[in-house]
């Protein structure tokens, strides 16, 4: 496997880690009024989604995707920088992401986030659309 597909993969898990203890202290009762008294307008329900989902999820199928595409395709990926420019902006997309859910003065981040992880999408495609066409 390439180091990009090894990064999306590894990162992805370690998101859905963080994802899954986020989500298992918004289950316990005593955590969870902690982290909505503590960190009031915080949004937790929706960070806790958005780490599983951008963060382990697309990640992963990102990941499985640059490794498995171009062989079923017969031809070598597209672009291997496009692949690893993909990776640092999902990954730091969805951090920024991440903390403007939970820190409401930092909801800029929330907003760079989405826009920077809807161009890491697009980037991605557009790579394995090529590769496979």
């Amino acid at each position: 496997m390439s180091p990009t597909t090894i990064r999306f993969l590894k990162v992805g898990m370690a998101y859905f880690v963080l994802g899954a203890f986020l989500g298992t202290l918004l289950a316990l009762p005593v955590t969870r009024e902690f982290l909505y008294r503590e960190a009031p307008g915080a949004q937790w329900r929706l960070a806790h989604a958005h780490l599983n989902l951008t963060g382990f999820v697309i990640m992963i199928i990102f990941g499985i995707a640059y490794h498995i595409l171009p062989r079923f395709a017969g031809k070598p990926l597209r672009s291997e920088a496009w692949a690893a420019a993909h990776f640092w902006i999902a990954a730091l997309a969805t951090a920024g992401m991440i903390i403007g859910f939970i820190v409401p003065a930092a909801a800029v981040l929330l907003w760079a986030g989405s826009v920077a992880q809807l161009a890491g999408i697009l980037l991605g495609v557009a790579n394995l659309w090529l590769t496979i066409r």
